[in-house]
């Protein structure tokens, strides 16, 4: 394997001044016919920089870590790509912990901790907030991702509450009074805002309240499937449903079906985050789409900030502002 001292030799230099040329040092002042001769020894030894050495001696492993719940939430998929595009436009790896993996639960504190990565985004809900608050005082960089922790203002959130209020106020003006929530847990940040967000919705269309047209799920199939029930069983059903994510969403739809009834002939129904095959359920489903991706970038400028001690974005939250409505065949107008 070439290495820096053999460039050296060959080009006649030393190698520190390959060094600094390898770096682009531009407080390096050599004739530009050197330069040339130890860019053309590098091309013509194919020599290559050791880059976790040059790491190692810059205290960085150019490594982020990333914890989402679980791989199969197709909703993390674009999170997901975000960060990977932004981290390697950074020159950065990411590498990302799903809290059902066997044996790795509570590892990416500890690699954080242990200088195994650079920073960490955290992006899921099941992480104790004391945890992260003990890891805050640490000062090691991470950011909070999709959720909110009183104390720590390095975060990156979406606008649930409008995309509440946006799938609500739909249902409203296709001309639904009888609207059901399936909420996400109602611990989370996210869950919480979507439903303030679908009260104002109700609020605007002067629609009364009724608690028993909310249930509270997890963001699961299973649960989405649970709760979807529950409001079927009601002596009135609602004729139409919003379901806080699309898991939850999927669940909906499979027991209305079971209960032998038409999507949207008897009941409409929209969910928010607008996924690949949302497009490609019978029906199609309408959707409120969140800006998934830019999210993912987002986090991962936020924590290259931080790791860098960027005072200007350290410790500030950002929320992205924007959502919008996919309307597909899954709600229509109450005859």
């Amino acid at each position: 394997m070439v290495t820096l001292k053999d460039v050296a030799k060959s080009a006649g230099v030393h190698p520190s001044v390959v060094s600094r040329v390898v770096n682009n040092d531009d407080g390096l002042h050599i004739k530009e016919d050197t330069r040339r001769r130890i860019l053309d020894t590098i091309k013509e030894l194919n020599y290559r920089p050791n880059q976790s050495a040059r790491n190692l001696k810059k205290n960085e492993t150019k490594m982020l870590g990333m914890v989402i719940p679980d791989f199969s939430n197709p909703v993390y998929a674009s999170i997901i790509h975000g960060a990977e595009d932004q981290a390697a436009m950074e020159n950065y790896n990411l590498l990302v912990y799903s809290m059902k993996q066997k044996g790795l639960k509570k590892n990416y504190f500890s690699h954080l901790l242990e200088d195994r990565i650079d920073g960490l985004l955290i992006a899921n809900s099941e992480s104790d907030d004391t945890e992260i608050l003990e890891l805050q005082k640490t000062n090691k960089p991470f950011v909070l991702v999709n959720r909110l922790i009183n104390g720590i203002n390095n975060y990156v959130v979406l606008n649930d509450e409008l995309g509440g209020k946006l799938a609500t106020k739909h249902l409203t003006e296709l001309g639904h009074k009888r609207i059901a929530h399936i909420t996400g847990p109602l611990f989370t940040g996210t869950g919480l805002r979507r439903f303030q967000g679908y009260r104002q919705g109700l609020r605007e269309a002067d629609i009364e309240f009724n608690s028993s047209h909310v249930q509270e799920s997890e963001y699961t199939v299973e649960s989405g499937y649970a709760s979807m029930q529950k409001l079927l069983n009601l002596p009135e059903l609602p004729t139409a449903i919003f379901a806080s994510n699309i898991m939850i969403c999927l669940g909906a739809m499979r027991a209305i079906y079971d209960k032998g009834l038409s999507i949207p002939e008897d009941i409409s129904i929209v969910g928010i985050h607008d996924t690949f095959f949302g497009s490609s359920l019978f029906p199609s489903l309408t959707t409120v789409k969140m800006p998934l991706y830019e999210m993912g970038a987002e986090s991962v400028k936020k924590l290259i900030a931080s790791i860098k001690g960027d005072e200007r974005e350290n410790g500030q939250g950002l929320t992205i502002k924007e959502a919008s409505l996919i309307v597909r065949d899954s709600t229509r107008e109450l005859d």
